[in-house]
């Protein structure tokens, strides 16, 4: 809700500015409304994708790790897996609830369409392995663990290069925007003379779409992130 309500205000504070620039109706309803389709038809959507592939691999990293750890203290599948499932979050138990009958490898091996990274691919086998081979899981899945690990530290890489260039940005085009009322007030005489001018309202009108598409170039940015494997369950939003 938090993001509608921010790109809704983003679409009302640059159709207030154009309409202060050009001092008419039609072109700020025009770009307010182009503002809000592709908002919620182009840069929600990419970003609710991105949320999703985030939040889901935290739960994938959080469940890998407390699995193995679990599974390394009490040397069985069905004592991890109680284990594990108690402290993962209620969209998770929902899902597990349909597949709490079957046995606890099998249980595991659903859940990979589930997560869908390839790390957790990586976990099935080293639990197979431990299943045959018996051992330290702890060792068997240092490799895991640390690409796992490496993944987290990538995301918090990310989001934190997103929170950054997004402040850069919002600050430009704010100083830009500022700058374009202050001539509007400052050079009322030039301004009398231009106003009506279609090369001017042009003008304006397409600066404002380039704002526009410089926050699409930052959403591409900031959504372009390389965690590897196909959520099935992506598919449906």
């Amino acid at each position: 809700m938090n993001k509608y309500l921010s790109f809704v205000l983003i679409s009302i504070s640059i159709a207030l500015i154009t309409y202060i620039a050009l001092d008419n109706f039609i072109a700020p309803i025009i770009i307010f409304l182009l503002f809000v389709i592709v908002s919620f038809f182009i840069f929600l959507p990419s970003l609710k994708k991105y949320s999703f592939k985030v939040n889901r691999f935290h739960e994938c990293y959080h469940f890998i790790n407390n699995f193995i750890i679990a599974l390394s203290i009490k040397k069985s599948l069905a004592g991890a897996m109680e284990s594990t499932v108690a402290s993962m979050p209620i969209e998770f138990n929902d899902v597990y609830s349909n597949i709490e009958s079957q046995d606890e490898m099998d249980k595991l091996n659903y859940l990979s369409d589930y997560f869908g990274f390839d790390v957790y691919l990586l976990f099935l086998q080293i639990v197979s392995l431990w299943l045959d081979e018996g051992g330290d899981i702890l060792k068997y899945s240092k490799h895991l663990v640390s690409e796992t690990q490496y993944n987290e530290e990538y995301i918090s890489k990310v989001e934190a290069n997103a929170k950054k260039k997004t402040f850069e940005l919002l600050t430009l085009w704010a100083f830009c925007l500022v700058i374009l009322v202050f001539l509007r007030f400052s050079l009322k005489d030039f301004y009398s003379y231009i106003k009506n001018q279609l090369f001017f309202i042009i003008s304006v009108s397409v600066f404002m779409i380039f704002v526009l598409f410089s926050i699409f170039l930052l959403i591409r940015k900031i959504t372009k992130i390389d965690l590897k494997g196909k959520l099935v369950y992506e598919k449906k939003l």
